[in-house]
């Protein structure tokens, strides 16, 4: 079955409240996805983030980023007044400040409103109660603290034990109802999108970082899922060893699994995570998926990731428990950086499909040109991660453009982003999915992230009018070209 689908970050869509949400513009999206052809909305992680603003350092494992709660649903659900809708500009960024210094205010009043009796919530709070209470527990506590990393908590607070945890969960109780509370929203609103999608026959691909945040509610109640010193503290961070791109390596700073704890509990942890992904989304790519064959670590004092070290993964035991335990998982393998013959061998052994990504053909890794593409992979132009298709085309070396040139039968570089979204299209992939931004050929100014840097990323935004008929009905020609209608599609 050849399909296609479309990456763009809920935070990425239009809105009028500073960053994307679960409103009227994500249906609105939806839409565009259908009348495009397409058959798959990839998202990032959903995840509650902290500091940076990285969905890939959140504040738990589980529970979902309060911003994207759509405030105009709030309002017409009785939850706020009209007069305090927010009001803000669309100019192509997400305003992290105002939102930080302003939302979590307006949902807390709308959370006060919440029915905890009700039948809906009362489910919502059985299917989530191995999280739920452990998350508002820590956003309760940390907002008391001024939002202090976990790290900076005093002592007895940061390692609590039974009598001091039992303290703080009656001393905060109204506020962990209300941070539930906000979680209710959330899920209510992103299982209605999410309803919407499915019936149009879109599906939803999510992503799920293989780690969490040293400040996250995991790291302060659950520290036995980590590797940890005799303070408690994370004893390693993960990270990569140093390369072409990254001469000291990248420094990511989440703890790293004691995955012998996992294994003698069967990897229950990781069996509800799943579960609960599968929850919130039909498909799931998990980021870094070689980290389960091996995994590279830094002690935790070091400033660099020269120092690190591989580490042995759960490997193929992890696999064989996810098939057994929940074999009705689909799951995509971000199989991409410093892969060897050992995680290849994994990924095959899983039969979970690996992702190509076409600008790294063009750089010299022959795996990643369309010729040399399996029927079982998920082919890109690039991800969150890399340039956009036409900032790539202006600052790669002269070499590489030249290839790129040569290998798609191009003289110029006018039609080059296109002509690579062609390519993808008519290789043998089951799946394409191309970043928001190489459709419409945006440059620099629509880059998503730049790995190893802390400033200046996940701020994109689209803007309405940039979803046009005429950009849809080209997306479709070209789905319908190389038969990358889905069967049930229209």
């Amino acid at each position: 079955m050849r399909t296609s689908g479309i990456l763009l970050p809920v935070s990425s869509l239009p809105s009028d409240y500073g960053i994307g949400t679960f409103g009227k513009d994500a249906y609105d999206f939806v839409d565009f996805l259908s009348d495009s052809y397409q058959h798959f909305w990839q998202i990032l992680p959903l995840g509650h983030t902290g500091y940076g603003n990285s969905p890939y350092q959140c504040f738990s494992a589980f529970a979902g980023n309060p911003y994207y709660i759509d405030p105009m649903f709030l309002f017409q659900s009785g939850y706020i007044e009209k007069n305090e809708l927010p009001v803000y500009e669309n100019n192509g960024k997400t305003d992290y400040e105002r939102l930080y210094n302003e939302r979590i205010v307006l949902l807390k009043k709308a959370a006060e409103m919440i029915d905890q009796k009700s039948d809906e919530y009362l489910v919502f709070e059985k299917d989530n109660r191995f999280w739920l209470d452990d998350y508002a527990l820590f956003m309760s506590v940390k907002e008391d603290l001024g939002m202090k990393p976990l790290k900076d908590w005093d002592e007895e607070i940061r390692l609590p034990d039974a009598v001091i945890l039992e303290i703080l969960r009656k001393e905060y109780d109204r506020q962990v109802n209300i941070w539930k509370n906000i979680q209710f929203l959330f899920y209510i609103q992103w299982k209605n999108l999410k309803l919407y999608a499915n019936a149009q026959n879109i599906e939803i691909i999510g992503d799920m970082p293989i780690y969490v945040s040293a400040d996250s509610c995991e790291m302060w109640l659950h520290r036995e899922l980590f590797i940890t010193d005799d303070d408690g503290n994370p004893a390693l961070f993960s990270g990569c060893p140093p390369d072409a791109y990254s001469p000291l390596g990248q420094l990511w700073g989440n703890p790293v699994y004691d995955w012998v704890h996992h294994r003698k509990d069967s990897y229950a942890w990781w069996t509800e995570r799943l579960k609960h992904s599968g929850t919130l989304f039909d498909v799931i790519r998990i980021d870094h998926f070689r980290g389960f064959e091996d995994f590279y670590a830094v002690p935790s004092a070091a400033v660099d990731a020269v120092s690190g070290e591989w580490y042995k993964g759960p490997s193929r035991e992890f696999i064989d428990v996810i098939k057994r335990s929940i074999p009705e998982v689909r799951i995509i393998a971000e199989d991409l950086g410093n892969i060897t013959d050992k995680v290849r061998d994994l990924v095959c052994y899983s039969d979970f499909p690996g992702m190509k990504i076409l600008q790294f053909g063009f750089e010299g890794n022959d795996e990643f040109l369309p010729h040399s593409y399996t029927r079982h992979s998920v082919a890109y132009t690039g991800t969150h991660d890399n340039p956009t298709m036409k900032q790539w085309s202006l600052i790669c070396d002269d070499e590489s453009l030249t290839f790129a040139k040569k290998y798609l039968a191009v003289n110029n570089t006018q039609s080059l982003v296109n002509d690579c979204i062609r390519a993808l299209f008519m290789s043998v992939s089951e799946t394409v999915i191309v970043p928001m931004q190489d459709w419409l050929e945006l440059g620099s100014e629509a880059r998503m992230n730049v790995p190893s840097t802390s400033c200046g990323n996940w701020l994109w935004r689209l803007r309405g009018e940039m979803l046009t008929q005429e950009l849809s009905v080209r997306i479709a020609d070209m789905t319908k070209l190389y038969n990358r209608t889905h069967k049930e599609d229209k």
